[in-house]
């Protein structure tokens, strides 16, 4: 993909939802027709000035002006701040025009919806102040949240990281474990005898099983550590106990005798400190913050004299009545059923 194809992309992508979005100010029509306007609006909803060189007029009026359209780019910026990178890198005029484009649809369908009277009607006012109502929660909630600084130092994080990161998801890895093969045995009589002289010989385990001719009954567990699948699980946690590495070691579990080499040990491998460091303290601090403002709610559910009918969620025991008429509905399919086989008894 070239470059003048990306842009397009970048650019385009975010503009394509932009036509129908609310303006954040959605203007009624003004007078006067010269390009350097200073004009306020007559709708009491908005006292935005048109300011700058006109670029757009309706029935002779001006609704969009360089200063408009300058105030609207600056808000879709900050929005989408991907935008400005790639304004850094092209010219600016083909996205102010598509933006211009937005507002215009905008203006068009403002004027419609007044000149129609849709935004006189009881459901057009319902929606709209629902609509109101749940951006000015998702406002409060904003504001609230940010009520708390939280900043996590470096060494909390690093203390964080060294003490959890055997937890923390995406950072192992490599599980590590214990390098280990097998050999299973019928009675534990022939896997101790096993044991103590593969621990003895020079040759050690594979030596030794070579001269019982077992090396076809060596099983090779590899890497076992917690996360190891298709084996014993006792077994495997006895072979993630060893301590003495390289070692053999004799494990019986549930009635099995295994005679276990384990040759090496791998430490677990984790992604590095510094690789995760920005992500690790953002989720610190967010979880801080959380804390605080739990915190701060049940100060506030105190101070505002929060009070809850929870009697309202209980769930009522059976009434007597109920418990009556369950009775007789029982009653009444028992009787059902015992008929039913008599009748059949007497066919």
């Amino acid at each position: 993909m070239n470059k003048k194809n990306h842009k397009k992309i970048l650019v385009g992508g975010v503009l394509a939802a932009l036509s129908f979005l609310p303006g954040c100010a959605l203007l009624d029509m003004f007078k006067g027709g010269s390009k350097e306007v200073v004009t306020e609006s007559k709708s009491a909803e908005s006292e935005t000035p048109l300011v700058g060189e006109v670029l757009v007029t309706m029935k002779g009026a001006p609704i969009i002006t360089t200063g408009t359209l300058a105030v609207e780019k600056e808000k879709v910026i900050k929005a989408n701040p991907q935008i400005k990178q790639a304004l850094s890198i092209m010219d600016p005029k083909p996205f102010e025009r598509d933006l211009l484009e937005g507002l215009i649809v905008q203006k068009i369908a403002a004027e419609y919806v007044a000149s129609q009277g849709i935004d006189e009607t009881t459901t057009y006012k319902t929606e709209l102040k629902e609509l109101c109502d749940a951006m000015k929660n998702m406002l409060n909630a904003r504001y609230f949240n940010e009520m708390k600084k939280v900043t996590i130092s470096d060494a909390e994080a690093r203390e964080f990281y060294d003490a959890n990161k055997d937890k923390l998801r995406g950072v192992m890895t490599s599980q590590g474990g214990i390098m280990a093969s097998g050999i299973e045995f019928d009675n534990g009589a022939a896997a101790r005898a096993f044991a103590s002289r593969a621990k003895t010989s020079p040759g050690g385990f594979k030596k030794v099983a070579q001269d019982d001719n077992l090396n076809a009954q060596i099983k090779d567990f590899k890497l076992v550590n917690a996360q190891s699948l298709g084996m014993d699980e006792l077994l495997r946690d006895k072979i993630i106990g060893i301590k003495t590495i390289p070692s053999v070691e004799m494990f019986e579990t549930d009635g099995k005798f295994w005679v276990v080499n384990a040759t090496a040990k791998e430490e677990p491998k984790y992604v590095a400190y510094d690789q995760i460091k920005d992500r690790l303290k953002q989720d610190l601090e967010q979880n801080k913050r959380m804390e605080l403002l739990q915190q701060e709610i049940d100060n506030l559910r105190k101070q505002y004299a929060i009070e809850v009918n929870e009697d309202y969620f209980k769930t009522e025991a059976p009434t007597q009545q109920a418990q009556q008429a369950s009775a007789s509905r029982t009653g009444m399919a028992s009787a059902a059923e015992k008929t039913g086989q008599s009748e059949r008894r007497v066919a």
